[in-house]
């Protein structure tokens, strides 16, 4: 969805914000990383580095305090995302002027559609979403 169709469904939005697709498809993916991340038992190279296969024979290695940091961080920013929504969608209700919190909107969604692009070759990945 571009800027322009995502303002639009915000200003079309008649009560407490829906979460669209693509942030949607962002919380599954985090969550998805942080139970994966939850279960790994793998090998610690240096403090803090761990070695993980990452498949056909490929290992990395991986910091994972600082990739469990970086998914939270997602989560944060999808809740802030949540909020300015919101504060939106009441100030259009009362009349007050939204402008300010239309533009936070859209910039937060732009930072959502580059860490989406992290997922971009999940299956469920929308090519409308690319920033």
């Amino acid at each position: 969805m571009d800027d322009a169709e995502m303002t639009h469904r915000v200003i079309q939005a008649p009560g407490p914000p829906a979460v669209n697709d693509l942030t949607t498809f962002l919380r599954k993916r985090v969550i998805e990383d942080l139970k994966m991340l939850a279960s790994v038992n793998s090998p610690v190279i240096t403090p803090g580095q761990h070695l993980l296969s990452a498949g056909g024979g490929t290992t990395a290695l991986v910091p994972l305090g600082r990739f469990r940091a970086h998914l939270n961080a997602i989560n944060i920013i999808l809740d802030k995302y949540d909020a300015a929504l919101s504060q939106f969608i009441r100030a259009k209700q009362m009349g007050w002027d939204h402008s300010n919190t239309q533009v936070a909107v859209i910039a937060y969604m732009d930072v959502i559609k580059l860490h989406a692009l992290e997922y971009a070759a999940h299956p469920d990945y929308k090519q409308s979403w690319r920033p």
